[in-house]
């Protein structure tokens, strides 16, 4: 699969600090296949901020600097955390990010430090120890920590991939102890996991294989498992250009009850897209226009008899 959605830059990521609430205009935004993650569109397109309005009202916005970076996130619809601040080194990697409340004052913030391929990361408040992750490239290993407020080692996650970047073993530790491992086998067009859970002295107790995932290259398919009986709970189908045109979501009774269509235009560009629930029921339906410069315009969003219109608006570097 070519397609690279934006949000997802690499197949596995992690989260290091605070989650920021993204609303639906940016959400929708950063769903598009270009190509490209966001940061390199930013970058080749020469963008210095986006603003992403509800009904002609100011959603969120982010302001980049020249290398593709997020500088400043703005939430006008977030409660928790109104602005985001977030500086760079001259290697282009995050070294301080700060979180304030919808009156302007301080909520949270982090400081980051670089030594011997090790990422720490810090509470500006009081400069604890909060996160810890590095990554052994020859060897494709990640390994990510958290530690409690005394500096103790709160958990600890050991990942392993393959030279295709897919999960071969996944490794959770509570404090010093293994608590679950996940093996990871791909055999002809199927994917299996083998979950291993451990007790609190780390005595394995119980071992299962399951089906995690099938793809049906003829039949342009990707099909999702349940770990517990393997029934069928997502299937994703594509076109011959590799473009996800529909999702089917499944029940436990193996009832279809969720729909998500996309349409594309001779460019690749997601020009419609339809999401159905049977089970409320509610259609929704977004219609996706473009600039001159391919650059997402207005997307329009119909639910049931409702509209809503979500309109994008650039400012480049002179």
């Amino acid at each position: 699969m070519n397609r690279i959605i934006i949000l997802l830059l690499f197949t596995f990521q992690f989260t290091l600090g605070q989650s920021k609430i993204q609303h639906e205009p940016e959400r929708l935004f950063n769903q598009l296949e270009l190509g490209m993650s966001r940061k390199e569109y930013i970058k080749k397109n020469n963008i210095k901020k986006i603003s992403f309005l509800r009904n002609s009202a100011l959603s969120s916005s982010l302001e980049f600097d020249e290398n593709g970076n997020t500088i400043i996130q703005i939430g006008m619809e977030n409660d928790y955390v109104r602005k985001s601040i977030h500086k760079f080194d001259n290697k282009n990697r995050e070294i301080e990010s700060k979180h304030f409340n919808p009156d302007g004052t301080f909520r949270y913030g982090y400081y980051y430090k670089f030594q011997d391929g090790l990422r720490l990361m810090y509470k500006l408040e009081d400069s604890l120890l909060y996160r810890k992750s590095t990554y052994f490239e020859p060897e494709n290993i990640r390994i990510y920590s958290e530690y409690n407020k005394d500096g103790t080692l709160k958990l600890k996650n050991i990942y392993v991939f393959d030279s295709k970047n897919r999960y071969l073993l996944e490794t959770r530790f509570n404090k010093d102890a293994i608590r679950i491992q996940y093996r990871y086998e791909y055999i002809g067009n199927k994917k299996y996991v083998t979950k291993i859970q451990y007790d609190e002295n780390g005595t394995k107790i119980s071992e299962r294989r399951h089906l995690d995932e099938e793809k049906l290259p003829n039949e342009l398919k990707l099909k999702y498992y349940r770990e517990d009986n393997e029934s069928l709970f997502r299937i994703d189908f594509f076109d011959k250009k590799d473009n996800l045109i529909k999702i089917e979501l499944y029940d436990n009774d193996n009832q279809l009850y969720h729909t998500e269509t996309k349409e594309y235009d001779s460019q690749g560009k997601v020009k419609k897209v339809i999401k159905e629930n049977f089970q409320r029921p509610e259609k929704i339906e977004y219609i996706y226009i473009y600039d001159k410069q391919n650059r997402i315009k207005t997307i329009k969003k119909i639910t049931n008899r409702n509209t809503e219109k979500f309109e994008y608006q650039y400012e480049v570097n002179k």
